[in-house]
């Protein structure tokens, strides 16, 4: 059993994410006795999540401590771990990302990663995770940070740059592609797929699967020359509202590649020009947005539901583990057992045939030590065509933060494909409209 282990959450508050990894870290019997520790500028909803999860917590006759505050240095203090959960300027700041790149026929599904909307929220989000890098390493220089916040690569690697302890990117995109490959070919569970899988976060390939022994990306070349990824989806969940089982950019981007994407059609969709820089294009291939308004609705009933079962029952769903990674890394590294599972973390030649220090996603061995990459190779060459943009252009953007140089910021857009409709002049006009939007969350520029 872990001994007094400190895991601090950095936005501790976020209804989303905190019921999530809450649950898993009190369904980790290794983890009880740790002390969890949520941080939030706004006390009110850390309140919230701690009094949901201390409720949780006797539910399940698990020994650990939560703890609310507003106070980021005193929370970090002597922690273990670091699990970073945040969007500096919150849903209004978004809503910026999405609105002012539609003004320029770029029409983001989610705006978080490529595009505008991406290179936007990394800079108004470089002050904050550079402040946290430095608070960590004044009162936690040993922690293991775990970064769920996005743009996933970019901030990653502005904490791998600077933290004094190991620093990982967690996302659960691969797992959507586990869940469904096992589910078309009908495998009890995800211990019978294997996959072998590289790339950027929201933009991973897999280049090899095995589905028991069915070869999926064999069988899968063969299915969709006559067929889509959507017809399968649908005869996989029969009775399922169709707006869920939509893959036709995925369908698209397979026949291209040879090899299967993520299964994601919101996220992929916008490292490509083609799909979002026309109302056409999103209708033609059933691409939906995702707003703020529904945002901001989510969070309203997720506090709800929150504040119900905090004054009624707690919903079986929270007594079971999600399948996010977060508590399992906790738990391999504490107990000095081994854990391989996804992750994002600087490329040190496991993808051969990108740049060193990219920060990429493969498969991740976790320990003791703390993060070892497991070996990829090659990318495929048309998979790397549609990479390469990207593996330039995300370490520009935060080159150009950490020289405080304007001007390499709006080249480092100029590169974005998701741009190439525009002329440099109308570039740069997008960019200094972003900027003066978040010039609040911006002092490097």
């Amino acid at each position: 059993m872990a001994s007094h282990l400190k895991i601090v959450v950095v936005g501790g508050g976020s209804v989303n994410w905190m019921p999530r990894i809450g649950r898993d870290l009190l369904l980790t019997p290794a983890l009880s006795g740790s002390e969890i520790v949520l941080f939030d500028i706004n006390r009110q909803a850390s309140d919230l999540t701690r009094a949901f999860l201390e409720k949780l917590a006797r539910q399940l006759h698990v020994q650990t401590t939560f703890v609310s505050t507003d106070n980021r240095r005193e929370a970090l203090n002597s922690a273990d771990y670091v699990i970073i959960t945040i969007t500096t300027g919150g849903f209004d700041a978004m809503g910026l990302d999405l609105a002012i790149p539609e003004s320029y026929s770029i029409y983001h599904t989610v705006g978080d990663t490529a595009g505008p909307g991406g290179w936007a929220r990394l800079i108004r989000n470089f002050d904050a995770f550079v402040a946290l890098a430095q608070d960590i390493n004044q009162c936690a220089p040993k922690a293991l940070v775990l970064n769920y916040t996005n743009p996933m690569t970019a901030l990653t690697d502005v904490l791998s740059r600077l933290c004094e302890g190991r620093v990982i990117g967690l996302c659960h995109g691969l797992f959507e592609n586990l869940h469904y490959i096992r589910d078309w070919y009908g495998m009890p569970s995800e211990q019978d797929v294997t996959l072998q899988y590289a790339g950027l976060n929201h933009f991973f390939w897999v280049t090899q699967a095995r589905a028991g022994d069915i070869d999926v990306i064999a069988d899968l070349r063969k299915r969709i020359q006559s067929e889509s990824l959507s017809d399968l989806m649908a005869r996989t969940y029969p009775g399922q509202p169709q707006g869920a089982l939509k893959l036709d950019v995925a369908t698209e981007v397979f026949r291209l590649a040879g090899v299967l994407p993520y299964l994601g059609d919101r996220h992929i969709c916008e490292f490509f020009p083609s799909y979002i820089t026309s109302q056409a294009g999103l209708t033609g291939y059933r691409l939906v947005r995702t707003t703020i308004g529904e945002r901001y609705a989510a969070a309203v009933q997720m506090r709800r539901q929150l504040a119900d079962m905090l004054t009624g029952e707690i919903s079986v769903e929270y007594t079971v583990r999600t399948r996010e990674a977060a508590a399992d890394i906790i738990e391999a590294h504490s107990q000095g057992r081994v854990f391989i599972d996804v992750g994002n973390v600087p490329n040190i030649g496991q993808v051969s045939n990108l740049p060193r220090g990219l920060v990429v996603e493969t498969a991740v061995r976790v320990d003791r030590n703390g993060f070892t990459p497991l070996a990829f190779g090659d990318l495929p060459p048309v998979v790397k065509g549609f990479v390469d943009p990207y593996a330039t252009l995300f370490p520009m953007v935060v080159d150009a933060c950490f020289r405080h140089d304007r001007k390499l910021a709006l080249q480092a857009l100029r590169l974005d494909p998701v741009c190439s409709h525009l002329n440099s002049k109308r570039v740069v006009e997008l960019g200094e409209t972003l900027l003066a939007a978040h010039r609040q969350c911006i002092s490097v520029f």
